[in-house]
């Protein structure tokens, strides 16, 4: 690339914007220090956001920003929109966090410095990275707007709604926006996302519905909210509310509406939202890619997951974890212990997300010895502490091969309480074992727990009478009446008819057509010599 020196700052933000490589940043760089313009705050600003939003490239930028003798509130505001951008795209949380605490470093030298002051563009982006480390310092932070004249405005207002949404302060929340002079779909959307977040989709549902204008976040955060909580059949639905609208769906919104179709089994809706990505250009994304091979591999189609896996290029930890983590639950452990192995091999290091998936397949395939290894390799070589879902991988590993003083050993270790699941996959690994002496400690853990939920006494009553002690069953009958514990739920059903859902309990006659159901079961049995 060749500059003159007489190149105008017109000129020198053209040839910027069709630059691509750092090759061409650095010429660019090295002619405006030869011009005498690397004094220029302006054109500092200009190579800042390129490095960092073009080229992805935040350590050169910051290299911009510490070359600045005295940067001004733009260059202040430049970096801290590229470390809040950052951790916003970051691979992991640790990642995120880190730019979010750099972000946050930069303003308290801000603050030292005493100029430049910070001022309303300076104030939501710091609140932003804020909320990503703790909601003390998004309250720190809020004061000293409030002390700087800056409370007022609303842009900050609505980043200190976010922030205090991000960490579950409903309440808090709500007020600021209750108190907002005007409110716009930013502010709306922060408050939805909140509610969804906070496991309140109902009043997320509310809300969103009576929102004035929606633009793609908003139905991205509805979406995302109600995957996120279960709600997978009305993310899907919102999702076609969306396109039939008007709107067009962004990477975002794709994953999200994957993850439904996913965990719902629905692979031809699946299918149907892989090719509308494909003919509108949605852009094929990690976010995306990692979304297709998840969806694929939940609904079963393995060779349609691991089809799209070999065709990333530069695939994340994400990638690889989703197709672990496919293959473990469809029961395919050799291969998704290979598929780690490859990881490996290519340098990728594991993460939490990693080791459950494969801990899982070494549980499905009976991999005691493979998972027990795994789950040391985990700690000692990858300095990963065990959460409760890999205690919970492992206590079921041991427990389906029978080594229940192993798996008691195991909870005796660790750093975390037992929960209600691991107990009773303990208790259900007694059951298939016969291990009665186990299966009453599990039983008295779990009643600890949920002292009402009869479903464990049933339980152990199966346990006595697959090892034929009749006493102790007359024992546990007498106990559940004697205790009145509560009865077992009954079995549920679902069935469609002509695109209408219905649903069915045992012994249920709530139904408007219940005469004629029963009726029509009667003669069903009759038919069958039942």
């Amino acid at each position: 690339m060749r500059c003159s020196p007489q190149l105008s700052h017109r000129d020198f933000v053209a040839v910027l914007s069709r630059c691509s490589t750092r090759a061409h940043l650095e010429q660019l760089h090295a002619h405006a220090f030869v011009a005498g313009r690397a004094a220029a705050q302006t054109t500092t600003f200009h190579l800042i956001r390129f490095a960092a939003f073009r080229l992805s490239c935040l350590t050169y930028a910051r290299h911009l920003f510490d070359a600045t003798p005295h940067p001004s509130v733009f260059l202040y505001s430049a970096i801290l929109s590229a470390y809040v951008s950052a951790a916003a795209t970051a691979s992991s949380y640790a990642h995120a966090h880190a730019h979010a605490r750099d972000a946050l470093a930069l303003f308290l030298r801000m603050l030292r410095h005493g100029r430049p002051a910070p001022n309303q563009f300076v104030y939501p982006l710091v609140l932003r990275a804020a909320s990503g480390v703790g909601v003390g310092i998004v309250k720190s932070i809020h004061s000293h707007a409030c002390k700087s004249g800056f409370c007022g405005h609303d842009i900050i207002r609505t980043s200190v709604l976010d922030g205090y949404s991000r960490h579950g302060m409903m309440a808090d929340a709500r007020k600021l926006f209750d108190g907002l002079t005007e409110r716009n779909v930013v502010s709306w959307t922060a408050l939805v996302s909140g509610y969804a977040r906070a496991g309140k989709v109902g009043d997320a549902i509310v809300l969103f519905e009576r929102m004035p204008e929606r633009d793609v976040a908003a139905w991205n955060a509805i979406i995302a909210g109600c995957s996120q909580n279960g709600l997978f059949v009305e993310a899907v639905g919102i999702f076609g509310r969306m396109v039939g609208a008007g709107f067009r769906p962004n990477a975002t919104t794709v994953s999200c509406v994957l993850s439904a179709c996913g965990h719902l089994g629905m692979l031809k809706i699946g299918k149907l939202i892989h090719c509308y990505a494909w003919r509108t250009c949605v852009g094929f994304g990690s976010s995306v890619l990692n979304g297709l091979i998840d969806m694929y591999g939940k609904c079963g189609n393995l060779e349609g997951a691991r089809w799209i896996f070999d065709e990333v290029s530069d695939r994340s930890l994400t990638t690889w974890n989703s197709l672990i983590n496919c293959l473990a639950l469809h029961g395919h452990s050799k291969c998704a212990i290979s598929v780690f192995n490859e990881m490996r091999g290519e340098g990728v290091e594991p993460d939490v997300v990693t080791f459950v998936g494969l801990l899982n397949a070494c549980t499905h395939g009976g991999f005691v010895d493979e998972g027990i290894r795994y789950f040391e390799l985990m700690q000692h070589e990858h300095g990963i502490e065990p959460e409760i879902e890999h205690y919970g991988c492992i206590i079921d590993l041991l427990g389906r091969a029978g080594r229940f003083q192993d798996a008691l050993n195991v909870i005796s270790d660790m750093r975390i309480e037992a929960d209600e699941v691991m107990w009773g996959s303990l208790l259900n690994a007694c059951r298939v074992h016969r291990q009665v002496e186990f299966a009453e400690l599990a039983i008295r853990k779990l009643l600890e727990l949920d002292p009402n939920n009869a479903n464990y006494v049933v339980m152990l009553a199966n346990v006595y009478s697959e090892g034929g002690l009749w006493e102790e069953v007359r024992k546990v009958r007498k106990f559940v009446k004697e205790e009145n514990i509560g009865k077992k739920l009954p079995g549920c059903s679902w069935i469609e008819v002509d695109r209408k859902t219905h649903r069915f309990y045992s012994g249920d006659d709530a139904h408007p057509e219940s005469e004629n159901i029963y009726d029509t079961l009667e003669d069903l049995a009759a038919s069958m010599d039942l």
